[in-house]
């Protein structure tokens, strides 16, 4: 079975139901809890994809993170970073972020076209939903880096470092009620993400399920749009 290293940054922000689609897929996951004080390790060792997860902006261990996502990417794991760890990945490469203060809720992203091969995203529709919860922005990707998806704003969402690395700069692994009981959202807002919530299953199920896929070493190309 494929295993992935898993960093847990908060207790709030797990990998919520994302861990049964990965599952699903035949990915193991072994979780690391830095704030419950275990260590992040140097290296993902000998797991075959490394998840870094939210909830990590300004800790202690997050130099430590860093590291790790750096490591990986080196050593070509396949690597999915989350929010505040897909910023840290893309500042460990020569990325810029910073301090935005915008309303958290749903949003619609547009793929750009770099993303038509790409292993993960590729096959995806041409627009994705996801929810956004975050104090500070990536503002520019390092050189690096393949801008895969954005927001009309023109916010880069969703990225690639090199060819295994990605990065999600919202959330798509929380359920409505989960949302609820952060008590970062407005009702406005809530209302919403139930409202696209079955989209949003729709399209990022298969999108890990994929990872997990180019994790357990399936490099083809994949067809251009999801069954």
């Amino acid at each position: 079975m494929t295993t992935a290293l898993v960093i847990e940054n908060d207790p709030q922000q797990g990998l919520g139901r994302a861990a049964a689609w990965l599952a699903e897929a035949g990915m193991e996951l072994d979780t690391v809890r830095p704030h419950l004080g275990e260590a992040v390790p140097n290296s993902p060792g000998g797991h075959e994809a490394l998840i870094a997860l939210g909830g990590g902006r300004g800790k202690d261990w997050s130099d430590d993170l860093a590291g790790l996502l750096a490591t990986a990417v080196a050593d070509q794991t396949p690597t999915l970073a989350i929010c505040s760890s897909a910023r840290i990945l893309a500042t460990a490469f020569g990325g810029r972020v910073e301090d935005r203060d915008e309303p958290f809720g749903p949003r619609m992203l547009a793929k750009r076209d770099a993303a038509g091969r790409d292993l993960v995203f590729g096959p995806a529709p041409m627009t994705i939903d996801v929810i956004r919860w975050r104090r500070q922005e990536l503002v520019e990707l390092p050189e690096e880096a393949t801008l895969l998806a954005s927001s009309p704003q023109g916010a880069l969402e969703i990225f690639r470092i090199r060819e295994n690395a990605w990065g999600v700069q919202s959330h798509f692994e929380f359920t409505p009620e989960q949302l609820a009981g952060f008590g970062a959202f407005d009702e406005a807002a809530l209302a919403k993400a139930a409202e696209v919530d079955e989209h949003i299953v729709f399209t990022w199920k298969p999108i890990l399920q994929r990872f997990a896929k180019v994790a357990a070493g399936e490099k083809k190309a994949l067809p251009l749009l999801d069954a």
